[in-house]
C-alpha cells in the first residue's frame, strides 16, 4: 500500500503493507490519530475513533470523520454549549472530502477577516514594572525590599492600554497552531499569516503553559465566534510527538469524547430546564468496602444524596440485530447494583430506531435500556433524540438512595 493512501483514511479504516520506517511508525502512533504495527511486508496502519490530520516529515496522514468534518465542528460547538453554529460549506469553498483541521482553519481565517476587519481590539492589562519614572501606582513594599533605599528604578503597577490582552493572546496562539497544520489551502494560509502579523505585538505564551479562559462581555461580543473557534484549535486538538529527529504534529480529535460531551451537555440543559434532579458527569464512587476499587459512570442523575438514574455512553455502532458487547452490559449492571437502581441506560452512536430496546436480566432484577443517537441527523434532530433520552431517564427514575 502506498504512503499516499494515508491521506484518505476514514474512521475505523485499516491499511496493510504501508511503507514506513520505524521512527515514523512510532511517531504516528504517539499522536493517537492512527496506530502502526509491524507486518511481514510493511506496517499495518489502523484508524480508530480519532479524526484529523498530522504531518510527519514529508508524510501526511488524514482521518476523515464518518459524519463529515463540518458536522463534527457543529457537534463540537453544541457540546460546548454554543447553539446555532451554522456552517455553509459551499460559501466557504470547502471540498466534499475536506478534513477536520482544514475546515477549522478555513472557518477561523474567514471569521478573523470579519472580526478583525477594522483592527484588533485593545484593552487594559495590569502589569508590575520597574521604571525610572513614576507611572501608575508605586509598590512601596517591593520598593523597600528590592531597592534598599535607592530611588530608581521605581517598582510600580501600571494599567497598559495594549494589544497584548488575554483574548488576543488566545487568538494568536490559535493562529500559530493552525499555521502548523499540513495541507491548508494557499489562500487560508495567507490569511492566517496576515492575522499573525496584525497580532505581532501580542506575546506568545511559553509552550505548555495554559492560557487563562476568556470571558464573554459586551465589549468583545464581535469576537465571540472567533474566540470559540480559537478554543477548538487550542482545546486538546493540537498534537505533537517526537521520536529522535522525527516529529509528528497536527490536529486530532477524539470522536468518542465529542459524543460523550454532546450527550452530557444537552442532558444537563434538560435537567436544569425541566428536571428532576441534576446531571453529574464522570462521578466516581467506591465499589468495595475498603474503597480500593472505584466506578465512574458517564451519566448520573441525582437529587441531593439520592441517585435517580445512571447511564453510560458508547461511541460504537451496535451489531447486527442491535447486539452490543457483553462487557457493556456487565459494566452497567455493576453500576446499577452499586447505586441501588433497577434500571440502567446504554447510549450508543448509531441509527436511531425510536423507542429504546429493553433487556431484562435474570437474577439481578435489572432492566437494561438501549438508546441510539444518530449523529448523521441534522443537529435539531440530534438534540431531540437526546431530549428523548432524558425523558427515558425521567420515566425510569428509581428513588432508592445511594448505599
Amino acid at each position: 500500500m502506498s504512503r499516499e493512501a494515508l491521506q484518505h483514511l476514514s474512521e475505523g479504516q485499516v491499511l496493510t503493507g504501508v511503507d514506513l520506517n520505524r521512527a515514523e511508525a512510532v511517531a504516528l502512533s504517539g499522536t493517537k490519530l492512527v496506530t502502526a504495527t509491524p507486518e511481514r511486508d510493511g506496517w499495518k496502519v489502523a484508524a480508530g475513533q480519532w479524526v484529523g490530520a498530522v504531518r510527519c516529515g514529508d508524510l501526511e496522514v488524514r482521518v476523515a470523520p464518518k459524519v463529515g468534518a463540518v458536522k463534527v465542528l457543529q457537534l463540537l460547538a453544541r457540546a460546548n454549549g454554543v447553539r446555532n453554529m451554522h456552517v455553509d460549506a459551499d460559501r466557504l469553498g470547502l471540498a466534499d472530502d475536506a478534513d477536520l483541521s482544514t475546515v477549522l482553519a478555513v472557518l477561523f481565517e474567514r471569521e478573523a477577516q470579519t472580526a478583525l476587519a477594522q483592527r484588533p481590539q485593545r484593552g487594559y492589562r495590569t502589569e508590575d514594572q520597574s521604571l525610572h519614572v513614576v507611572r501608575g501606582r508605586i509598590r512601596l513594599v517591593d520598593q523597600a525590599l528590592r531597592r534598599f533605599g535607592v530611588v530608581t528604578p521605581i517598582e510600580v503597577t501600571v494599567d497598559e492600554w495594549t494589544l497584548d490582552t488575554d483574548e488576543n493572546r488566545r487568538l494568536r496562539a490559535a493562529t500559530r497552531v493552525l499555521l502548523s497544520l499540513p495541507g491548508l489551502p494557499k489562500a487560508t494560509r495567507g490569511g492566517l499569516r496576515r492575522v499573525d502579523r496584525m497580532l505581532a505585538e501580542v506575546r506568545l505564551a511559553p509552550q505548555g503553559v495554559r492560557l487563562p479562559p476568556w470571558t464573554p462581555t459586551r465589549l468583545n461580543r464581535h469576537l465571540h465566534r472567533l474566540l470559540y473557534l480559537a478554543d477548538l484549535a487550542l482545546g486538546g486538538g493540537s498534537v505533537e510527538h517526537r521520536v529522535g529527529d522525527v516529529v509528528a504534529h497536527g490536529f486530532a480529535l477524539n470522536m468518542a469524547w465529542v459524543f460523550e460531551a454532546l450527550v452530557a451537555q444537552i442532558l444537563k440543559e434538560e435537567c436544569l430546564a425541566v428536571g428532576p434532579g441534576r446531571l453529574l458527569v464522570q462521578q466516581q464512587y467506591p465499589l468495595d468496602e475498603d474503597e480500593r476499587i472505584t466506578i465512574k459512570p458517564d451519566l448520573v442523575v441525582v437529587d441531593g444524596a439520592d441517585v435517580l438514574a445512571v447511564g453510560d455512553t458508547k461511541y460504537k455502532l451496535l451489531g447486527d440485530g442491535g447486539a452490543f458487547p457483553n462487557a457493556d452490559a456487565y459494566q452497567l449492571i455493576t453500576y446499577c447494583l452499586r447505586l441501588g437502581l433497577t434500571t440502567g441506560h446504554l447510549v450508543y452512536a448509531g441509527e436511531n430506531s425510536g423507542e429504546p430496546d429493553h433487556y431484562a436480566t435474570r437474577g439481578a432484577g435489572i432492566d437494561l435500556r438501549l438508546h441510539s443517537i444518530d449523529l448523521r441527523s441534522p443537529l435539531p434532530d440530534v438534540e431531540e433524540q437526546v431530549r428523548s433520552l432524558h425523558r427515558g431517564l425521567v420515566h425510569s427514575l428509581d428513588s432508592a438512595p445511594t448505599r
